[in-house]
């Protein structure tokens, strides 16, 4: 039977189908090519966020500080629609909102004015559930160790058994979290604007403090801004006590110690000793300090902290005596 020969509801029917199949065609080809797009972008974007330039200051890092963006193509050149589903995806590519994403999201709308006013008033004012904002919000943290562990009590936490400093194995960091670790100061000073003042006093999801996850990755530009931010009300209880909320794990002053980073160590043990006023500052290093920790940072030490642990009386031997200003640590001991 040709189709002359067929009734007219038949052939209204293989119309219909036929128009379906055009229209699932073009869907699944709008879908690739959205998906296509998203994966070239993602390769830009990552490219661009180890990628170094010069800039009126110097080399800076694209993670780092404020980038000096280059073009990346006249995205505002598409339909509001195809970039906001761009975004979608982008969003969706992840179980929860990362920094990947995140960075990826904040460079885009550095690209030019038109392409961050879609974002910025339209993609990101949404109010569906899976929108941009609602991401962010998301987002547990905390804004001191005591409201830490109290809500990580709550739910259960088990002391002997907290979450792993770079994020729950199998899932990876939060988006907070991986922020901090990359050291990426552009994005932290996007999701800062619903943190408070004292940043580093801020716990992620699992109880970890702010200024622990930048020593733990020695991110040297957050670490700089926490210490600008300031010290929490009670320093003391801060530096020496534990860096998770939940009580377990090394003391922040332990913590800048094994990371060796003589810098932020040094940052520390001169607040310790002015909170403290001569009032046991030495019995307190040695209880706070485990012996590794103490080697660790003795291992780095310049000149002017093996004085400063000498004085502390943590140093046999005065740093006049050694034969360089950095020594391996087979000439001195520590209590």
């Amino acid at each position: 039977m040709d189709a002359r020969s067929m009734p007219r509801i038949y052939i209204n029917h293989l119309e219909l189908v036929k128009n379906e199949a055009i229209n699932s065609i073009s869907i699944a080809f709008f879908r690739a090519y959205i998906s296509y797009l998203l994966q070239n972008l993602i390769r830009v974007l990552t490219r661009l966020a180890s990628f170094r330039q010069p800039s009126e200051g110097g080399i800076e890092n694209m993670c780092h500080k404020k980038p000096l963006i280059p073009a990346m193509g006249n995205l505002s050149m598409f339909p509001a629609e195809i970039i906001f589903n761009i975004l979608d995806e982008l969003l969706a590519s992840s179980p929860r909102l990362t920094h990947e994403n995140f960075h990826a999201i904040n460079q885009l709308t550095k690209t030019n004015r038109t392409l961050e006013q879609y974002i910025k008033l339209g993609w990101m004012g949404s109010n569906a559930s899976n929108s941009f904002k609602q991401g962010v919000n998301t987002v547990q943290w905390y804004s001191n160790s005591d409201n830490a562990n109290k809500a990580l009590t709550l739910q259960g936490v088990d002391p002997q058994r907290i979450m792993p400093i770079e994020g729950p194995r199998g899932l990876g960091p939060d988006l907070i979290t991986g922020i901090i670790l990359a050291d990426c100061t552009d994005c932290f000073e996007w999701f800062s604007e619903v943190l408070p003042a004292t940043h580093m006093s801020c716990c992620n999801e699992g109880g970890w403090s702010f200024l622990s996850l930048a020593l733990y990755a020695r991110a040297e530009k957050l670490l700089d801004l926490f210490f600008l931010s300031g010290f929490p009300f009670e320093p003391r209880d801060f530096i020496i006590g534990s860096a998770n909320a939940m009580g377990k794990g090394p003391s922040i002053l332990g913590l800048a110690a094994s990371s060796r980073d003589h810098q932020s160590f040094s940052r520390l043990f001169r607040k310790l000793k002015e909170v403290l006023n001569g009032h046991g500052f030495q019995r307190t290093l040695r209880d706070r300090l485990t012996g590794k920790e103490r080697a660790a940072i003795r291992s780095v030490a310049p000149q002017y902290l093996q004085k400063m642990l000498y004085e502390a009386g943590l140093v046999t031997m005065h740093p006049a005596l050694r034969y360089s200003p950095y020594y391996s640590g087979k000439r001195t001991l520590m209590y």
